[in-house]
């Protein structure tokens, strides 16, 4: 396994080749001094950019035209000169030039078409793995590491698989008995090209050394996707909150990440927005926060800049980004080496999970069971198809989850064992959706067709504080309790809004009359009959997540593994370093704003770091603890150790805080 460093910088340089004097601002000296204020120890150079341009002479490219000299093997003796790594970039999906030389490179769409010809933004000249442009491109990857053999990395950009309707792609789906005109088909012949380029393009970067790391870059760690994840020798996780991901993306993905065999790094940006905004800058706050946020969920550090095509670095750039890792540097002995501690685990309902899935296939459910789970403090691994559930007193079935026999003779061996699971929809029963296939002490009568429902909290649900109907989008599951106690129950809207008949802006009110349950908990099993997890996901009502809360409490009792009174914007999270003996818990803290859009979505902002006073914690932990102290600073806790939990109170702490429990 690769062994990532903390403080990485990933410096993009795609530049067109319209602009002159590429590079000529470049200095050595320059460029040494950035890395040394922004207290970066490896940072991602380029080979070859997103036009298609290199930027070191080539036999099988094409240098860029306005660069006259060697800028990649000069950036690289600067990185060596003062003992920072230097991974290197080569574009894979995108390449400009070989996509205007060579047409039919391009991945051709059900319509026909290859790209709108007036089109400027990325990602509409698809180049083809399936097409001579892959021996093409693996003959650059093994130019560059014949060239530089001892290179600290190869990373491919762009890594995709693609529905292609190429001439050549139709005849090869035919020769293998597949349909094109069956999309299903058409995504299997995808998942073999790109498991080709997998093979290939791997083999190339390790054609001179078989130890040189590499990883392949989708946007998304795609879950359960094995094959794929296996050519990696890393991962790098691309979450920047300001660019569509949001500042609940990356722990989602870390939980999963931590899970594989691989070290990892979380990938932010110093944009305002996302990548190759010139000019755009981040608050340091900021910076600081998502920098102690990685670190908090197990990764290292990357944090994404774009260099100006005169190669000068900039300044201000890396005195912001020197604030953040100045105090990653500090934080490293406490974040090396960790295996999570968490009681719960989050069963994910992606499908196809033998595939590898780019950016934006996270499923909603999977996201509404995360927030939940963050916002109430409980740390959390989320698991593939195939993972055990053994290690966890309770496991989380979000609505969308596929119960296959497999699954369901695992989940009563789970169960058998003593386990617990919260589950929602469809996520217990049977494939044909026509019974449970684990009981939930409940029986299923059918499907009601509602489009909004109420939830009613029953005393069981002591945690809502709303008493009264709460509408909730969408259907339910129509239940009848046999050895289940209701925790919610259901009222019906009047009718649904059509034109012949509707009520006041939105929906109608609940209809008076009997209620029925709506969710149903027994001593193993809690049941939500609405799709309640991808509903909190779109809807973002906290009512929601104080049912889940209720079922958390109900199943887990005094074995609740955090208890605090931090705010729901809060989180915590908690490690192991074996070797030290020792537990490391991280707080988090910072108050997020929305301003402005980037591609239609809400960019999330921090702006400021809010100290957070008297945070109470209460940890239940495997091992009994001889001393608590803030790290890295070391002053001392007063704790108390009761039936298997440990209580201390932090006094103050601003954006990222580390405990040390030592044992």
């Amino acid at each position: 396994m690769h062994h990532l460093r903390f403080r990485q910088v990933h410096l993009d340089f795609h530049t067109s080749g319209l602009i002159p004097g590429i590079g000529t601002r470049f200095s050595k000296r320059q460029f040494q001094e950035a890395l040394k204020v922004g207290h970066v120890d490896s940072i991602t150079i380029f080979s070859k950019c997103h036009h298609g341009y290199s930027y070191h002479p080539t036999k099988v490219g094409r240098r860029h035209p306005q660069l006259k000299f060697d800028l990649l093997a000069r950036q690289i003796d600067a990185c060596r000169e003062i003992g920072v790594r230097c991974p290197i970039y080569l574009s894979a999906g995108l390449d400009e030039l070989a996509a205007f030389a060579h047409p039919t490179w391009v991945v051709k769409k059900k319509d026909g078409t290859m790209y709108k010809p007036l089109e400027v933004e990325w990602f509409v000249r698809i180049l083809r793995f399936n097409s001579p442009y892959l021996a093409y491109l693996c003959a650059q990857i093994e130019e560059v590491v014949q060239r530089w053999p001892d290179n600290d990395g190869i990373f491919l950009d762009i890594i995709s698989a693609t529905r292609d309707y190429s001439d050549d792609a139709l005849q090869a789906m035919k020769r293998r008995g597949l349909n094109p005109e069956v999309d299903a088909d058409v995504d299997t012949y995808g998942a073999e090209v790109l498991l080709d380029y997998y093979r290939k393009t791997t083999a190339a970067a390790r054609s001179v050394r078989r130890d040189t790391p590499v990883f392949h870059n989708s946007g998304h760690i795609a879950i359960g996707a094995h094959q794929a994840l296996n050519f990696n020798s890393h991962l790098e996780l691309e979450s920047l909150p300001t660019g569509g991901w949001g500042y609940d993306h990356f722990p989602l993905s870390a939980r999963y990440a931590i899970t594989t065999k691989f070290d990892f790094l979380g990938m932010t940006g110093k944009f305002h927005n996302t990548w190759g905004e010139f000019g755009g800058f981040k608050r340091a706050a900021a910076l600081r926060h998502e920098c102690g946020a990685m670190l908090a969920y197990g990764a290292k550090c990357s944090v994404g800049d774009q260099l100006h095509p005169n190669g000068e670095m900039n300044r201000d750039t890396y005195r912001l980004l020197g604030e953040a890792y100045a105090e990653v540097e500090q934080k490293e002995p406490w974040c090396d080496d960790v295996t999570p501690v968490a009681r719960i685990g989050l069963v994910s309902a992606e499908q196809g999970q033998g595939k590898w899935r780019g950016h934006g296939t996270t499923c909603e459910a999977d996201q509404g069971v995360a927030r939940m789970l963050l916002e109430l403090h409980q740390p959390f691994l989320v698991l593939d198809e195939g993972a055990p559930w053994d290690a966890f007193d309770l496991v989380v079935l979000p609505d969308g989850f596929v119960m296959t026999p497999a699954l369901a003779a695992k989940a009563q061996r789970y169960l058998a064992g003593g386990g617990r699971i919260i589950a929602a929809g469809s996520a217990l029963l049977n494939e044909a959706h026509t019974r449970f296939a684990v009981d939930p002490g409940a029986r299923l009568l059918g499907r009601s067709q509602g489009e909004k429902d109420y939830l009613v909290a029953t005393p069981l649900a002591a945690e809502v504080g709303v008493k009264t109907p709460i509408v909730i989008p969408g259907g339910a599951y129509e239940i009848k309790p046999t050895r289940g106690k209701v925790l919610a129950a259901r009222r019906e809207a009047y009718f649904n809004r059509t034109w012949e008949h509707y009520c006041s802006h939105q929906h109608a009110p609940d209809a008076p009359g009997a209620a029925s349950p709506a969710a149903v908990v027994s001593r193993q099993i809690a049941y939500f009959a609405h799709d309640l997890f991808s509903r909190y996901r779109s809807y973002g009502q906290p009512l929601y997540r104080d049912f889940f809360a209720a079922a958390l409490r109900l199943l887990l009792g005094d074995r609740m593994p955090v208890t605090t009174n931090l705010p729901s914007g809060g989180r915590i999270n908690l490690m192991e370093q074996k070797r030290e003996r020792r537990y490391v818990a991280h707080l988090l803290y910072a108050a997020t704003s929305v301003r402005g859009k980037f591609n239609q979505q809400p960019i999330e902002l921090i702006e400021d770091l809010i100290p957070l006073r008297d945070v109470q914690v209460a940890l239940r932990l495997p091992r009994k603890v001889k001393s608590v102290r803030l790290v890295p600073d070391g002053r001392a806790l007063e704790f108390v150790q009761h039936a298997g939990a440990v209580a201390f109170t932090v006094p103050e702490f601003t954006s990222h805080q580390m405990v040390e429990l030592a044992y």
